[in-house]
């Protein structure tokens, strides 16, 4: 294993070399070099001392420095564990193993699946292109070395895989960061420890659904007790998907967290005030819908008003009825209106907010669920679980449209005890 080295070379060292300008847009045989490759290192495999040598000063002219050597199939092995090449120069007659066998054998190991593979071949025949490219060869090389041919080779699959890493790269901090922005659009949904005593201190049961149909989406939910006897209930989804969509649900929550408690008491009130501050900060075009309720336990109501969200269900001893939803959007226009509406919620009579992503649900065949038809399936449900009509509505649903949806799903399902 000799000659298993890796060595530096220096620039102008062979007087047969033409010069390497080190100023930016240099060029060899009329090709600008381009991005600077004096980080990345190349491993030539050849069991040819001369072979090596040319390909060498091949490299030098291109800006490449790190260069290492193998003469055999297990050197090849050895000095890609110590090594770690951006590329292989690959004798397609190694002795053993031939450069076939060595190129099959790394692209049946993960670590080298991506490494581009250059094959110097002296065989030109269709045949052997197309033996080499099926074992998993990136490029070709035809012997003789053709040293423009392959300074540009050689530059060409190290600036690609140069600029793939990148890709991965932010590939992988882009889904970082998601991971880290949906971990924060879950804090703005009540805990379910949080929930769960709210619940009991205000005789309710609160069963729900929240999930994105991406990383990240723009519905949210919240829930809070004021005055002794009353809970506010607050869904909104905020206009597209993904990181915008996000971001607004984020401004939206932080709006209504900052409002003084004594303004929770009149929905249309907090509706008009969210409105005017979202008209202030929301980019043109987006906008979101919303329902806000407050369940008063000491007069038995719902006092409720609404923009333009999905229509309420209300489920009582008479059945499951719609309510009214209809109000200007959150963030359109500054000067709207909203509108309190009171129905009477009594002990064992329930409320189902949702957000659109379940209404809008399509089957197999196209169709839309529609409103209608998640008003039936709420009474199967409430007729099939009444302790916990939710999880059976969601399997209804499922079974129906399947568990991955296109939009963002939200789902209340809240009974007074």
């Amino acid at each position: 294993m000799g000659h298993a080295r890796t060595m530096t070379v220096p620039p102008g060292t062979d007087d047969a070399a033409p010069p390497r300008p080190a100023r930016p847009g240099a060029s060899v045989y009329g090709m600008e070099l381009g991005i600077p490759l004096g980080g990345c290192r190349v491993l030539i495999a050849d069991d040819s001392a001369f072979n090596r040598r040319t390909l060498t000063r091949f490299l030098q002219w291109a800006g490449i420095t790190q260069v290492a050597f193998a003469s055999s199939a297990d050197e090849v092995m050895e000095r890609l564990e110590s090594f770690a090449p951006d590329l292989l120069l690959l004798d397609a007659a190694m002795p053993r193993m031939d450069g076939i066998g060595v190129c099959r054998s790394l692209r049946g190991d993960p670590r080298w699946r991506d490494l581009p593979i250059l094959m110097q071949s002296a065989l030109h025949s269709d045949q052997m292109r197309t033996v080499c490219f099926s074992a998993g060869t990136t490029d070709l090389i035809a012997k003789p070395i053709n040293p423009g041919e392959c300074i540009a080779r050689v530059r060409y699959h190290l600036e690609r895989r140069s600029m793939v890493q990148e890709l991965r790269a932010f590939h992988e901090r882009v889904e970082r960061d998601l991971r880290q922005a949906r971990a924060m659009q879950l804090a703005l949904v009540p805990e379910p420890a949080e929930l769960a005593t709210l619940a009991e201190r205000n005789g309710l049961t609160v069963d729900s659904v929240f999930r994105a149909s991406d990383e990240i989406g723009g519905d949210f939910w919240t829930a809070f007790a004021f005055d002794g006897t009353r809970v506010g209930i607050f869904a909104a989804d905020l206009s597209g998907h993904g990181i915008a969509a996000a971001i607004n649900a984020f401004r939206l929550h932080t709006l209504l967290t900052r409002t003084p408690p004594e303004e929770l008491r009149d929905p249309a009130g907090l509706l008009r005030q969210l409105n005017g501050r979202l008209c202030e900060i929301l980019p043109l075009g987006q906008f979101a819908t919303a329902f806000y309720g407050v369940i008063d336990r000491a007069d038995d109501t719902l006092l409720y008003a609404a923009a333009a969200s999905p229509s309420p269900l209300l489920a009582t001893n008479f059945g499951v009825q719609p309510l009214d939803a209809s109000g200007p959007l959150l963030g359109a226009f500054p000067d709207s209106a909203y509108t309190n509406r009171r129905v009477p919620l009594r002990r064992g009579d329930s409320l189902f907010l949702y957000s659109d992503g379940l209404s809008e649900a399509r089957n197999a065949e196209g169709a839309m669920l529609g409103e209608d038809g998640l008003l039936r399936l709420a009474e199967r449900a409430a007729a099939d679980a009444p302790e916990r009509p939710l999880p059976a509505l969601m399997a209804h649903h499922a079974a129906l449209h399947g568990e991955r949806l296109n939009d963002d799903v939200t789902a209340l399902w809240i009974t007074r005890r």
